[in-house]
């Protein structure tokens, strides 16, 4: 193995990755990198194409796949690596992205619960990041959220996030549009459900990027499906749930910030201005 020439990830050589797929690599592609994570496109000589993922904490896609059974999913192996790094071998899948396609609004609605609909027959014990299915545990989870933003602004990280902006968000987490939504259906939730992260094939639809899935209000990936398509998510889910999304997207950037990416933290300090302005935009309709 070796290290990845900027980040702290450990990879598999050619050589073992040739002895994992029972041929020489003849082609080596680096699709995607960030700091957490590098996805490249393997080539073999038999002809072969696979997508190989290696991933650094946090992280539960390796255990998902190992647990998960769906027509959702690519077929995908994990394969050992070294301390906290996961790695996974995952068919390549020739097929346009929901992306690609000009949709109308009733045909992303649509996608969208067929989605959220699949989502919910996965079998298997399922891992998930976080649960947030009660009012306790989310008042639990936002908490310790706030703290991590907090601890960021004593020690000098957050300039553009201050107190009085934590006090504010600390207020609207407990709005009675956001507890509603935490009282809607709740079950397993992406948590990513992009539009670049869904395949459409001529079977049907396979969903990639299952690394931080929760346990939650599952119109949370309707209105991430939305979004990521250009679709004002309040004209078909709660005004509470698109709450709940943004602060869900603060609670990841105070968390990385804090623990995963901390050379990042002036790009984290920013987002998370940015995003609470969006809050308070939604505060004030609500």
């Amino acid at each position: 193995m070796h290290r990845h020439h900027l980040f702290e990830l450990l990879l598999h050589d050619d050589d073992e990755l040739a002895e994992l797929l029972g041929s020489l690599v003849s082609e080596r592609t680096t699709i995607h990198e960030w700091p957490l994570s590098c996805v490249q496109r393997i080539r073999t000589e038999s002809g072969s194409s696979y997508i190989y993922k290696v991933q650094a904490p946090p992280t539960l896609e390796a255990d998902f796949y190992g647990r998960a059974r769906s027509a959702l999913l690519v077929s995908a192996r994990v394969i050992e690596a070294e301390g906290t790094t996961t790695a996974m071998i995952m068919e390549e899948v020739d097929a346009p992205r929901l992306n690609d396609n000009h949709l109308e609004e009733t045909e992303a609605i649509a996608i969208a619960s067929d989605l959220l609909e699949q989502i919910a027959e996965i079998e298997g014990e399922l891992p998930a990041m976080v649960d947030i299915c009660t009012e306790e545990r989310w008042a639990s989870y936002i908490r310790s959220v706030l703290d991590d933003i907090r601890a960021l602004i004593r020690e000098g990280s957050f300039h553009q996030v201050d107190l009085e902006l934590v006090n504010c968000l600390s207020r609207w987490s407990e709005s009675p549009s956001l507890k509603n939504a935490i009282h809607s259906r709740s079950g397993y939730v992406h948590a990513d459900l992009k539009a670049e992260n869904v395949l459409v094939t001529p079977k049907g639809y396979l969903v990639l990027d299952w690394q931080r899935p929760i346990r939650g209000p599952v119109a949370l990936d309707c209105a991430t499906l939305l979004i990521s398509l250009g679709i004002d998510p309040t004209r078909h889910v709660s005004l509470g749930i698109v709450q709940l999304y943004h602060f869900l997207q603060i609670a990841w950037y105070a968390q990385a910030a804090r623990r995963w990416v901390p050379h990042g933290k002036p790009w984290f300090d920013g987002i998370i201005k940015s995003i609470s302005s969006e809050l308070a935009r939604l505060q004030q309709e609500g």
